[in-house]
């Protein structure tokens, strides 16, 4: 009975192990995207056209196998000394705890910053990007979305769709909850991509695009357009049913039942003013990884996909504000 209960620590901290590094490595990319083989193709060049990412793989990959080695000695001293010494034992386990924060934590390299820099410069010249900055939180509060009590943006996007400067990063979103007994957990609200176009042609108006499972305070403003299968999916909102019609085109709305039809995503849009607002619930944009050339490739691959997707819903918008005196 003793042999057991020494070893329920074990079976406890290796289950803790298995779980704390598989949300560590987690893919938070979750759509299956057709992506273009052109974006793979490309990515995938320019890492094997690039030998220093070679390099930091393999010292990441030595670097990774040092701290499990680490940290499996530290669970066979921690396993030894339980029983015999609880205090060291107990110093054990906050080392153990330590390594696995580093071994969990998400590791960066410029090396892919470059790469993407140079894909989307390829994609579109006027784009500019840089990992680690992102969308101001006062910005995205703008659009109003919903509210938040976290907020964190990165892999921000600049460029212009015509002559519309926009600005796009990945955006995530927490809501702090507390229960009865005053545990606080945060839950997301929303993690994806989101967008801001400063539009030249300003919107005499407001019209605000939802899925139509969101259930919105009022409905006074709520109007019908006709297009079955686009009112199977989303809701339209504005004052001014006109000029709305006259703005969703078959262009536009054939092309948000298409993303929605391919990938499950459904377009979030608001345009107010000089102000266009989209969000997509797609999880991480360029998510990171030491891995190999493939899995690489396909990971930068998919994000610039989902850059494609949102710039072509916003270039449609964009094309029939220029086209007609809305």
């Amino acid at each position: 009975m003793s042999l057991m209960f020494t070893f329920i620590p074990f079976i406890f901290l290796f289950a803790f192990i298995i779980i704390l590094c598989s949300r560590g490595n987690k893919n938070k990319i979750k759509i299956n995207l057709n992506v273009s083989s052109e974006y793979k193709k490309m990515a995938y060049d320019l890492i094997m056209k690039t030998p220093e990412v070679a390099e930091a793989r393999k010292k990441y990959k030595t670097k990774q196998f040092l701290i499990i080695l680490f940290i499996l000695a530290l669970l066979a001293a921690f396993i030894f000394f339980f029983m015999r010494s609880p205090i060291i034992a107990f110093v054990l386990f906050i080392l153990f705890a330590v390594s696995l924060f580093f071994l969990s934590r998400k590791d960066d390299s410029k090396l892919f910053d470059e790469i993407v820099a140079k894909l989307l410069k390829k994609y579109d010249d006027s784009f500019e990007y840089k990992h680690n900055e992102g969308i101001l939180s006062q910005v995205y509060r703008e659009a109003k979305f919903g509210g938040y009590d976290r907020y964190h943006s990165d892999d921000l996007i600049k460029g212009k769709i015509n002559n519309n400067s926009f600005e796009l990063a990945e955006v995530h979103t927490e809501r702090r909850s507390t229960d009865s007994e005053g545990h606080t957990t945060y839950v997301t609200t929303f993690h994806g991509t989101f967008i801001k176009v400063d539009l030249e042609k300003s919107y005499d108006g407001m019209l605000n695009i939802v899925n139509n499972r969101i259930k919105l305070f009022s409905r006074d403003q709520y109007v019908t357009i006709d297009n079955e299968a686009f009112e199977k999916i989303y809701d339209v909102f504005t004052d001014d049913k006109i000029k709305a019609l006259r703005l969703l085109t078959p262009d536009v709305t054939s092309k948000m039942i298409d993303i929605y039809n391919e990938t499950g995503l459904y377009c979030e849009i608001k345009i107010v003013g000089k102000f266009l607002y989209m969000r997509l619930f797609t999880g991480a944009l360029f998510p990171f990884s030491f891995s190999n050339p493939e899995k690489e490739s396909k990971l930068i691959g998919e994000s610039v996909a989902i850059v494609d997707l949102a710039f072509k819903v916003i270039k449609n918008f964009v094309n029939e504000l220029e086209r007609f005196d809305v």
